[in-house]
């Protein structure tokens, strides 16, 4: 029989139509099941990384074996190269990052780029989730590029990592940080020069002090080995990162999943995302109250500093729908921010009493309340 696989290789190749076609006719007629490759750009063995692990799990549980899932952890492809390798078939499943393709993704971006809505990940997700999946032009964005969106993974809170001890503004000028969206904007308003690089440079370029500092979770003190280059991490949360699209589905994957499958793998979606959204945010809060185990010094902001970072938390939301107007024409923008401070306090109410290491539970809220909802037909 012919493997789903197959038919995309058919349909890819129609030259060869007629010799696949009597391979498969001579094919043993019991069904087998269809691996799938699931790629992520970062070895890192971090929660993110073990949700996509644990998806490959779910979806073969979920499915009854009919698809089963490898995962390449920084191995086939990195970020920069996920986009196209999800919409090319190299990979079938990406952990995609729309950070990295702003003009591909101008309405999903500026949804993502919020990251001081809230500094709670586990509302951040379910708000983030709900504006998305009900977000039409997101949704184009993504069949555009010939993927399926799954859901997004807050990461964070993101913390300032630093090879020179920073503790005031005077400390910014003449640093050179990589910061990825609002994490740039961050930087620059505390007077840093913001770089964008792609994540597997960041070893290098600390080493090498063409980077004095970098923005991300503190996970990555451990797990990328940042905690050997660097040595203070200021101790201001300065948002999360909302860009991670952890488990799109390549769209020609997607057309030859039944229904019920279909539904399976929103299903271990949604479950997954607690994983990774819990996981990451206890991971990070572990390595803030043990920095000696990464060998790295908190250091407190002093009073300038810390009022210059909430002033700029309380204001970015506008920079945000500024930014959409002007330079991708979404003249919505400020209704959309609006929408998302809305979802913010909806499910501020909803989460309030739900303990935050409580995979299970809010793997259970966030497919009952978001992607049981989803119409895999509209996606």
């Amino acid at each position: 029989m012919t493997t789903p696989r197959a038919r995309r290789a058919l349909r890819a190749a129609s030259a060869a139509l007629a010799l696949l076609a009597g391979l498969a006719a001579a094919a043993p007629s019991a069904a087998t099941a269809e691996e799938l490759r699931i790629a992520t750009g970062t070895a890192s063995k971090n929660s993110l990384n073990g949700a996509v692990f644990r998806f490959a799990e779910l979806i073969e549980e979920k499915t009854g074996g009919a698809y089963t899932g490898k995962v390449f952890p920084g191995t086939l492809v990195s970020f920069a190269e996920m986009i196209n390798a999800v919409r090319d078939g190299v990979v079938d499943v990406g952990y995609i990052v729309t950070a990295y393709a702003r003009a591909e993704f101008p309405y999903t971006n500026l949804l993502t780029d919020m990251s001081m809505a809230t500094a709670d990940p586990l509302v951040a997700g379910a708000a983030l989730n709900e504006f998305a999946f009900s977000c039409a032009p997101c949704m184009k964005e993504f069949a555009a590029q010939n993927q399926i969106f799954m859901g997004f993974t807050p990461a964070g809170p993101y913390y300032l990592m630093s090879r020179q001890k920073i503790a005031s503004l005077a400390d910014f000028p003449g640093k050179s940080i990589r910061g990825l969206g609002p994490f740039g904007r961050w930087v620059e308003a505390m007077g840093g020069k913001s770089v964008v690089i792609p994540s597997g440079d960041i070893y290098e370029a600390l080493s090498q002090g063409s980077l004095d500092g970098n923005t991300q979770g503190l996970d990555t003190l451990k797990n990328l080995s940042y905690g050997e280059i660097v040595d203070y991490v200021l101790d201001i949360p300065i948002g999360l990162f909302l860009a991670s699209s952890m488990f799109d589905v390549n769209r020609d994957v997607w057309n030859d999943l039944t229904d019920d499958q279909k539904r399976a793998f929103l299903t271990a979606a949604g479950e997954s995302h607690a994983v990774s959204t819990v996981g990451y945010f206890q991971e990070n809060d572990y390595f803030r109250h043990h920095p000696a185990e990464v060998d790295v010094e908190i250091v407190r902001p002093d009073a300038e500093l810390l009022a210059a970072s909430k002033a700029f938390q309380a204001a970015d939301l506008d920079t945000v729908a500024a930014q959409a107007k002007e330079k991708y024409g979404i003249a919505d923008a400020d209704e959309r921010v609006t929408r998302m401070k809305a979802l913010v306090e909806k499910w501020t109410e909803i989460l309030k009493d739900v303990d935050r290491a409580d995979v299970k539970t809010v793997g259970e809220i966030y497919v009952r309340e978001i992607f049981s909802k989803v119409d895999p037909a509209g996606l």
